[in-house]
């Protein structure tokens, strides 16, 4: 096992507050870096891409999920 796998389950390893400090903190360097609305895009961006492969993972269809958003309950 090389250093980076062991970081890797190191860091796996802590508590769920210390992923979110870091996710902050990951935030925080990209929205220095390129600014709050580029740094949103990427992030609706990648929430939009991770939906789709959900979706083409399990192999379902657009058309039901739709259904099951916009359904009234």
């Amino acid at each position: 096992m090389n250093g980076l796998e062991r970081a890797w389950f190191w860091f796996r390893s802590r508590p769920r507050r210390y992923h979110g400090v870091a996710a902050g903190i990951l935030f925080w360097i990209l929205w220095m870096i390129f600014g709050f609305w580029r740094v949103l895009l990427l992030f609706v961006l990648a929430a939009v891409g991770y939906a789709g492969g959900r979706v083409w993972e399990e192999n379902q269809s657009w058309r039901r999920i739709l259904e099951r958003l916009l359904t009234d309950r």
